[in-house]
């Protein structure tokens, strides 16, 4: 059995979009003008977050990252 039907694949470009859109909801992350992704071979998250532009204070980015945790649940990397 596949762990990961039921999770939307996007490709990258698509993928980063998402991310970018979903951290300009919290009020830390507003500014953000880029996210950044590459596959991370996994069965169950197979993308990971290299980096956001600009880069954020310690709590702001500990922030976001924990938000993009979500999002790995949600959408995988098409590939």
């Amino acid at each position: 059995m596949n762990i990961q039907l039921g999770r939307q694949a996007l490709s990258k470009t698509e993928l980063e979009r998402v991310c970018l859109s979903y951290l300009r909801m919290l009020p830390s992350c507003q500014h953000i003008t880029q996210v950044t992704i590459a596959p991370r071979p996994s069965s169950q998250r197979n993308w990971v977050v290299i980096e956001i532009e600009p880069p954020l204070a310690t709590a702001a980015d500990n922030e976001a990252r924990n938000a993009l945790t979500e999002l790995q649940g949600e959408f995988r990397l098409a590939g």
